[in-house]
């Protein structure tokens, strides 16, 4: 028997969380401002958060 959507999901979740984390890990990023842990936050922060750091590189290159 499949596993149950719900479990699909959640693995789709948990890849895109991953692979945002290593990408912020690659960028010199490991912790919020705050002191949280990458790995503690939220898909949509991890999102923003790679966002911003990726806006920041782009500045850097052009300054």
């Amino acid at each position: 028997m499949s596993k149950p959507f719900k479990s699909f999901l959640w693995e789709a979740i948990e890849r895109v969380r991953n692979k945002r984390v290593g990408q912020l890990i690659a960028m010199g990023h490991t912790k919020m401002e705050d002191g949280r842990q990458l790995s503690k936050l939220t898909v949509s922060e991890l999102n923003h958060e790679y966002r911003c750091m990726k806006e920041l590189r782009k500045k850097k290159v052009r300054a």
